[in-house]
């Protein structure tokens, strides 16, 4: 197991660079902000962890003419390859308020590890032309056995990422020397609708837990239904927008109880007490749902749970469920006392 370090790991985006930095930045100020990042400590920085998204916008574009460098596409990917391989790079120390530069730097990226990712949209149309090379003629496979050319599930564009090699990335636009220079090629697997509602739920800074927080500030209760939790993890599945599309299906819910609960102290208006999002609240992946259900009276909330049979995390269940539980309890305690007469002796007579 190896564990990493903050002060040695940076992430950067490649929308902001080009290769001369006419309008952007130089490919240098990957380096520079690894350096930062290590408190310029130059030897810390050399064994560090530089993570570069977004690399499929490095693509080749199509319309850009010959007699003209795509300084933003393949240029870039260009200037990558000896940061890659392995080369001294000067960059500057730390800068003052005024913004100059106390003298440079030198750092060598040899024994740095360069990680990218990207989304690399539409990759699996490339995967398979390259995986069904014959589409028409006599022995032709049927089509459900070739796929699903249209690839709108997420899952199935999974599966064909995992068949992913090098010529497919240079179908896509990316150079074969900067390729050549990534000996490690993974493609990851789109969330599940389990996986999904981990996010919403699990971590420490989760989706669900601000907003329960953001309302707890105004004294009012936020309830999710375990089944609502389902349905909007299928919706973001449904949409392929990932974790980060959760938060725009949770704010489409609660966005008319979030304008509601600051303007409850009006005239004529009771105190909001407590929000429930349901199934009803969600909807279908396919249609939108009521929004989340405002409640102002002390047990209305309750009571529409009891009616409704719904079990909802933090509330006393059902009153049939009390019941069931109490006649457990005097069926096992009656037959703990008969049990207690008849083993001793002394208690018989009692008994009987």
């Amino acid at each position: 197991m190896m564990i990493l370090s903050s002060k040695r790991v940076t992430s950067f985006c490649l929308g902001q660079l080009d290769q001369a930095g006419y309008y952007g930045e130089d490919v240098e100020s990957i380096v520079y902000k690894l350096l930062v990042a290590a408190d310029f400590n130059v030897e810390a920085a050399e064994r560090g962890i530089i993570y570069i998204d977004e690399v499929d916008k490095l693509a080749k574009k199509v319309g850009c003419q010959e007699e003209r460098r795509d300084v933003s596409g393949e240029g870039v990917q260009q200037a990558l390859l000896k940061m890659f391989e392995g080369t001294v790079i000067s960059v500057p120390r730390k800068r003052s308020q005024n913004g100059l530069s106390h003298g440079c730097v030198e750092v060598d990226t040899t024994n740095i590890l360069f990680i990218c990712g990207g989304a690399f949209s539409d990759l699996g149309k490339i995967i398979s032309e390259r995986l069904h090379r014959c589409p028409f003629g006599f022995g032709t496979p049927i089509r459900h056995e070739l796929g699903d050319y249209a690839l709108t599930n997420a899952l199935e564009q999974s599966r064909l990422l995992e068949e992913i090699e090098n010529d497919d990335l240079i179908a896509y636009g990316l150079t074969p020397e900067f390729i050549g220079r990534l000996p490690i090629i993974v493609g990851l697997t789109h969330l599940t609708e389990d996986q999904l509602v981990q996010v919403l739920r699990e971590p420490k800074n989760a989706i669900g837990k601000q907003h329960k927080k953001l309302f707890k500030m105004n004294d009012v209760k936020l309830h999710i239904t375990e089944n609502a939790l389902r349905l909007i993890a299928k919706k973001a599945a449904v949409r392929e927008t990932g974790a980060r599309g959760l938060r725009s299906i949770m704010e489409g819910i609660l966005t008319e109880a979030m304008f509601e609960i600051p303007d409850d102290a009006g005239e004529g208006k009771e105190k909001i007490i407590a929000v429930l999002v349901d199934e009803e609240s969600v909807g279908t992946p396919t249609r939108l749902g009521c929004g989340a259900k405002i409640f102002r009276d002390d047990g209305t909330l309750e009571l529409y749970v009891y009616q409704n049979n719904i079990r909802v995390p933090g509330l006393i269940q059902r009153p049939k469920c009390s019941i069931i539980c109490r006649l457990c309890l005097l069926v096992a305690f009656s037959a703990a006392k008969l049990w207690f007469y008849h083993t001793f002796d002394c208690f018989s007579s009692i008994y009987t």
